[in-house]
């Protein structure tokens, strides 16, 4: 009958004869033990992962009943190994070759204190105790020793104390920065409020802050108030941020007309010419030089009202972003100033009447002489 060898979990403190070559770190070999033949303590890394070793052995030496003084963390320290729990193959008594490892986790291990075993750590601290009770080491040394102490308490006060000055130095900037936030924000408010005072009361200071290319809409912000304009009522589609004006009508609600303070258009908007082929209801198709058919179908009351006065034959601009149809117009039919001209005479008619240039008196004919 053949005979198969077990698995079996071992604390590996030396290379010796192991084979790791085809071994693997398993984090299921996470372990804290205590091995009392060998009164030797073992732990895994991600069980001390980022804490202090002496921390670790502090804990491990007031578990066990040690008084967790110096001569015990040194006693711990003269043993203390990084080492690995491994999972490998045991080997026969009669076997020579090296034992195989299939898994392992990185551990640190280390022994107890013993009454009757030092090591070298602890036997130099022995030694240099016993070199202060001779007084072998010499006055002059123990006099360094207390001044450097005197000076290390001296550097600790004056650095709390600059950090005492340093919080309430943090406390004072961080005040005054939010009272320069608070003022900037004053004042961009009553500065946006006295630009728009100096318009209109249904033109409104807007800027894009959405372009939806699918629905064919140019969402614009004034103040609070975000609105919906179709791109079939502009002359291009803007880009982002873009100022402009925008006047309502009388429940400023509806806009009436827009005037961009710019020229610019999306970068990745292409316009193309294109023949109308067919059109029914509120739905066209088109096709350009290069062959391409378009079918547009109206997305807003605007675009239907368009598409209705659309013929057979005619031409549109088609404009062209992300694959989406974003604009459409029929060429020499539509004029792409009507809107900005809607702005432009109301606001000529507020400058008239803000600064008073029509006199309802007759001028005086002694004036003509003068």
């Amino acid at each position: 009958m053949p005979l198969f060898d077990k698995d079996t979990f071992s604390v590996i403190t030396e290379e010796g004869e192991i084979d790791l070559s085809k071994a693997s770190m398993n984090k299921n070999l996470s372990v804290v033990d205590f091995d009392t033949q060998s009164n030797q303590f073992y732990i895994s890394m991600d069980k001390v992962l980022f804490t202090n070793p002496v921390a670790t052995i502090e804990k491990i030496l007031d578990a066990h009943g040690f008084v967790t003084n110096l001569e015990n963390i040194l006693s711990c320290f003269d043993s203390c190994l990084f080492s690995i729990h491994a999972k490998g193959v045991e080997k026969s008594s009669d076997e020579k070759t090296t034992l195989k490892v299939n898994d392992y986790i990185p551990c640190m291990s280390f022994e107890l204190p013993q009454k009757h075993k030092v090591g070298r750590l602890l036997q130099s601290f022995y030694e240099e105790i016993a070199k202060y009770d001779t007084g072998e080491s010499g006055t002059a040394d123990l006099t360094q020793v207390l001044s450097k102490d005197a000076k290390i308490s001296s550097l600790t006060r004056e650095v709390e104390n600059l950090r005492a000055q340093n919080a309430v130095l943090n406390n004072k900037l961080n005040a005054l920065a939010e009272e320069l936030i608070a003022e900037k924000k004053q004042h961009k408010s009553t500065q946006g409020q006295d630009s728009q005072d100096a318009l209109p009361g249904n033109t409104k200071i807007c800027r894009v802050e959405h372009v939806d290319l699918k629905k064919r809409l140019v969402k614009v912000k004034a103040l609070r108030k975000v609105i919906d304009i179709p791109t079939h009522m502009l002359d291009r589609v803007p880009e982002f941020k873009s100022r402009c004006l925008v006047t309502f009508d009388e429940e400023n609600n509806i806009p009436l007309g827009v005037l961009f303070f710019d020229n610019k258009e999306m970068s990745t908007v292409e316009r193309r010419v294109a023949d109308l082929l067919v059109v029914e209801g509120d739905m066209f198709k088109a096709r350009d030089s290069l062959r391409n058919e378009f079918q547009i179908q109206a997305v807003n009351p605007m675009e239907q009202n368009s598409i209705k006065d659309l013929k057979r034959g005619m031409k549109v601009l088609i404009s062209i972003a992300d694959d989406y149809v974003v604009r459409f117009s029929v060429l020499g039919s539509t004029n792409p100033n009507q809107f900005n001209q809607a702005v432009q005479e109301q606001l000529a008619v507020y400058d008239i009447g803000r600064n008073q240039l029509i006199m309802t008196d007759e001028l005086d004919p002694s004036d003509n002489n003068s």
